[in-house]
């Protein structure tokens, strides 16, 4: 990809261990990486501010919110309303999210931006399926393995 082969500056905000993976595996590549309401694996989270008009990218967790309204944020304290991230954004700013809704990409519109669903893409289902089978399996199995012994 052409385009990564420059510094790019990204703003992921929210998420959990994949977006830590992720923030780290884009800092080796040498972009400049931001992080709000995630911490953890050396991570320094910042408050929203004017550096994120010059996001080139802002990537959101999967999935994008949880409750009403809020950025889903499992390893942060911090509660981020996404109206007020769509907010602090400027028009023709590009994010990507996961299991995006009509409604988020619909609000996201109104502000001039860009949301796309980095889940709808194929290889991204099987990826984030893959170690949730694994996950899973072991105890689907177990489960099915004491029900038959029970017979």
């Amino acid at each position: 990809m052409e385009w990564m082969d420059r510094e790019r500056n990204f703003w992921l905000i929210g998420g959990d261990k994949r977006q830590q993976a992720l923030a780290k595996l884009l800092e080796e590549e040498g972009h400049t990486v931001h992080v709000t309401a995630l911490e953890g694996e050396g991570l320094t989270p910042e408050p929203l501010g004017p550096g994120l008009a010059l996001a080139h990218c802002v990537i959101l967790p999967l999935p994008v919110t949880r409750g009403e309204g809020m950025i889903h944020s499992p390893l942060s304290p911090e509660q981020l309303p996404l109206a007020d991230l769509f907010r602090a954004l400027s028009p023709g700013q590009l994010l990507c999210g996961g299991l995006v809704t009509p409604d988020q990409r619909r609000q996201a519109g109104e502000h001039g931006l860009r949301l796309y669903d980095y889940y709808a893409r194929e290889e991204c289902m099987v990826a984030n399926a893959v170690p949730t089978a694994a996950a899973v399996g072991p105890t689907i199995a177990h489960r099915l393995q004491t029900n038959f012994m029970d017979i």
